[in-house]
């Protein structure tokens, strides 16, 4: 069966994707139609057509968007062949197990966030609204990253493939500048801020395509702040270990400054979550207290696990120098007293 699935070709995999996509429009369209699914004790139904929330049921009912789940699927998918090809390939010791087994557990991650229990009742309780942007831009990047797609679609690829397709674009300087460590620094602290300080997080309650782009861009802006942070992927920009700790450190003020932001306030901040409907759960203002206390609490701690690891690193780093500077000068030494 391994041997099967390595073996599949980019044409059969890209008709697999076609037959695949159309599935899931014509899943989308029937979701949109009005009709929903129960399987076993879940309930499946679009989002826009979510039942008012009702405790216990909205731990089981799950608003389906078929496409970016199937996107997500695909990633998986694809991921998995190129591990299955570098394998057979006797490639095996870059790749071992347990990256495949991040990578998977990165988008499944994403995909629980985005379309899981809870997720249905996103534009209803701002607290769970604050668990998704908290898991799509802190913790399902780094699983993601150390899967190390970019290096396994690098080998993968072949010589030839690489020489005249990715490479022209991983050696060009507008990608070197992007990928700089700042940008994705500046993109860490700037998208969430301006999301939620803007009228864009508001409009995205009643806008699908703005809901679902908010998002991408948060799980963007999280695998471009991690990618230099996280070992496995090719990058122009190895930060020295104590620009990794600043680096690491700015988790703390920026999820301080957003958890102050909706703790403070003795107002709720978006009317539109004030005039949804709540059978059950915390009042508005309780809610998005919640959401400022997640934020703060679970930010400072990722953060100060995150500079922690690092300063970790950094001396069993100086631990591995000082052994190579020792086994050096011990070959000095004895070549010195050699007759």
């Amino acid at each position: 069966m391994r041997a099967r699935l390595a073996a599949v070709t980019p044409r059969r995999f890209a008709l697999a994707w076609l037959i695949g996509f159309a599935a899931a429009v014509l899943l989308t369209w029937w979701l949109r139609a009005g009709n929903s699914a129960s399987v076993a004790f879940v309930f499946v139904c679009a989002p826009g057509n979510v039942p008012p929330p009702e405790f216990p049921d909205v731990f089981f009912t799950v608003a389906l968007e078929p496409v970016p789940v199937f996107l997500l699927l695909s990633a998986a998918a694809a991921y998995l062949l190129m591990w299955l090809k570098v394998r057979a390939g006797g490639r095996g010791r870059l790749f071992p197990a347990w990256r495949l087994a991040a990578f998977m557990s990165g988008i499944a991650l994403v995909i629980l966030t985005v379309f899981g229990p809870l997720a249905a009742y996103d534009r209803v309780f701002l607290f769970v609204h604050m668990i998704q942007h908290f898991i799509l831009i802190t913790i399902a990047p780094p699983l993601i990253l150390l899967g190390s797609p970019m290096t396994l679609l690098l080998v993968a690829a072949g010589p030839a493939r690489r020489e005249r397709w990715i490479y022209p674009i991983t050696h060009s300087r507008p990608f070197e500048l992007f990928t700089n460590p700042i940008v994705g620094l500046f993109l860490f602290a700037a998208v969430p801020v301006l999301w939620y300080i803007t009228p864009a997080f508001e409009w995205s309650l009643t806008n699908e395509w703005l809901h679902f782009g908010g998002y991408a861009l948060f799980l963007f802006a999280g695998i471009h702040y991690w990618w230099p942070v996280v070992g496995g992927n090719p990058t122009r920009w190895n930060l020295p270990h104590p620009v990794r700790l600043l680096y690491l450190f700015a988790l703390v003020p920026i999820h301080a400054f957003l958890g102050s932001l909706f703790y403070e306030p003795s107002q709720v901040l978006y009317p539109e979550l004030a005039v949804q409907p709540r059978l059950w759960g915390p009042s508005p203002l309780l809610d998005q207290q919640i959401g400022g206390a997640i934020m703060f609490l679970l930010g400072e701690a990722i953060g100060l696990i995150a500079v922690i690891a690092a300063a970790a690193a950094w001396a069993r780093a100086d631990e591995r120098e000082a052994k190579r500077n020792d086994a050096r000068i011990a070959r000095e030494k004895a070549r010195a007293a050699a007759p």
